[in-house]
């Protein structure tokens, strides 16, 4: 070590010191900013990635739904070509739900294929000749987003809310009782 020949005067290696512990200082600021926009990069990152696998979800929930709701649909148009074929070839519509099942041969057709589907119900006593807006084949249960699919006598499918639903079934019924007498 040095004698130093002014005590005033600073040593070249404590100068040196201090500016390399303002150094580490000024690098430990830096490691915790870098770290701290890297760790909030994390956090957006895996935020949306969360608000992404929501809106998925539903999206593949909504997409199920509107499945069984189609395929309901498809089911309704099979029983009404069912009932076309069976008209042609006994000239009238069927007596019953049952006579009707005996023809189409398929079972799992007359029920909503939802898991809150029910059986479908047929209105017997209906001809041809009675307003094609009758209702002749409908789902009880309104599962596809509030709605309930029906087959009309003219041979259309269409989704009903439930007040909808009654009052088609309200006209068709009236059309019947006043039919038959």
């Amino acid at each position: 070590m040095r004698r130093l020949a002014n005590t005033h005067e600073i040593p070249r290696d404590f100068s040196r010191r201090a500016i390399q512990s303002g150094g580490a200082v000024i690098n430990v600021i830096s490691a915790v900013i870098f770290f701290g926009l890297l760790g909030l990069g994390v956090w957006w990152v895996v935020k949306q990635w969360g608000q992404a696998s929501e809106q998925y979800s539903g999206a593949m929930i909504d997409a199920r739904n509107d499945a069984w709701s189609v395929n309901c649909q498809i089911n309704m148009r099979t029983i009404g070509q069912n009932i076309q074929m069976f008209a042609i070839s006994n000239d009238g519509l069927p007596e019953s739900l049952a006579e009707l099942r005996r023809w189409s041969g398929n079972s799992e057709l007359f029920r909503c294929p939802a898991p809150d589907g029910a059986e479908y119900v047929y209105i017997a006593g209906q001809t041809s000749e009675m307003s094609a807006s009758n209702i002749l084949v409908f789902e009880p249960n309104a599962v596809h987003d509030g709605h309930a699919a029906a087959l009309l006598l003219g041979g259309t499918v269409r989704l009903f809310t439930p007040d909808q639903l009654d009052q088609a079934l309200a006209r068709t019924k009236a059309e019947l009782q006043a039919r038959r007498r």
